[in-house]
């Protein structure tokens, strides 16, 4: 049977044979005392990657930003956040439920591979929002990115309002690349960042809060509260560290590969991408064909085993780049697409 071709997400990627070995030759303790040196040399690298005091590892990027709002602010406090970002999108149960907050939304604009918070045109009813989270890079318009001009405008903004910064950084190494900067330059416009793991790093689960040391003492009890302490969580945080090693300077490769796919996808006659706006590892097929069947479509990609996301509104669906996807893959995938249309419209 052929490769299964997994462009559902990026956290489809598999852990890489050297995440395996080290994960079987993990030295490790019980991190409930602090004990665990895997962990503790995880923790360390992530901080001194990103240039803040301290990073505290967790399960997932949920847990790494709902610790961080838990940390910086009260439940009962109003949180900013972009109304398409995904703190709101698919994490505000949690944050109400368990951070007990509320949300304050900000509109976005998004021209190209840009996306622009439209904080001027602010009007906030009830209190006044005690933290900003941003996203980079911006999932649900497709991997697009917050240019670092506009960053340390929103940064200005929230200073002069009293406001701390919090950056989800699902894909955190992939905004870094788009936009052509350092990771500590890209955190620096944020008092704290959860940097995922598990995405394009192909690590097996985690993510990692990084900030003050104050901030991420606070958070570490918050994790407690979670009940989220690892014990002997070195076995994972070694696959994280191994990550961390191996995965940055290939990332590019996604990148180039989104760009490859969505070209050849815009090439096939019914099928669309707005190539402008592909500047990450995720874009956006639209089928402008009204008499082709998307169910069939779907079927047809599936059974030969490309994975797909599923048909949003106005006949959208994601694709997402990853390390487990090469450029022969690509080409391989917009070949079937092709014969997707010819046969679904047949059918």
């Amino acid at each position: 049977m052929s490769k299964i071709l997994d462009f559902r997400s990026d956290a489809s990627s598999q852990p890489t044979p050297a995440m395996r070995r080290a994960m079987s030759e993990a030295q490790v303790g019980n991190d409930d005392f602090r004990d665990d040196p895997t962990i503790n040399q995880l923790e360390e690298r992530g901080a001194h990657l990103l240039g803040k005091e301290a990073a505290l590892f967790v399960h997932s990027g949920t847990m790494a930003n709902l610790t961080a709002v838990m940390s910086h602010v009260e439940a009962g406090a109003t949180i900013l956040v972009g109304e398409r970002f995904h703190i709101f999108d698919y994490e505000a149960a949690a944050m109400q439920r368990v951070a007990g907050v509320e949300f304050a939304l900000v509109a976005d604009q998004t021209c190209g591979g840009s996306t622009q918070l439209l904080v001027e045109e602010l009007e906030i009813k009830g209190p006044e929002p005690g933290l900003f989270c941003l996203e980079n890079s911006v999932n649900t318009p497709g991997g697009t990115l917050i240019e670092m001009d506009h960053l340390g405008e929103l940064v200005k903004w929230a200073a002069e309002r009293g406001m701390p910064v919090h950056l989800d950084g699902a894909r955190f190494f992939n905004a870094c690349i788009g936009l052509g900067v350092d990771p500590r330059e890209l955190a620096s416009c944020a008092d704290s960042v959860s940097l995922g793991l598990s995405k394009a790093l192909a690590a097996p689960c985690g993510s990692l809060l990084v900030g003050s040391g104050e901030l991420i003492e606070q958070a570490r009890h918050n994790r407690w509260m979670l009940g989220g302490n690892w014990k002997q969580g070195g076995v994972v945080a070694a696959a994280c560290l191994a990550a961390l090693n191996t995965m940055n300077e290939r990332m590019v490769q996604d990148h180039e590969n989104a760009s490859r796919l969505a070209r050849g996808l815009d090439s096939v006659e019914g099928l669309a991408v707005d190539l402008s706006r592909v500047v990450t590892n995720i874009l956006y097929m639209q089928v402008t064909e009204d008499r082709l069947d998307l169910e069939a479509w779907s079927d047809f990609m599936a059974r030969h085993g490309v994975l797909t996301g599923r048909f949003e509104p106005e006949r959208f669906c994601r694709w997402v780049t990853h390390p487990d996807i090469a450029a022969d893959d690509i080409d391989r995938a917009v070949e079937l697409a092709s014969e997707a249309v010819h046969w679904a419209l047949a059918s």
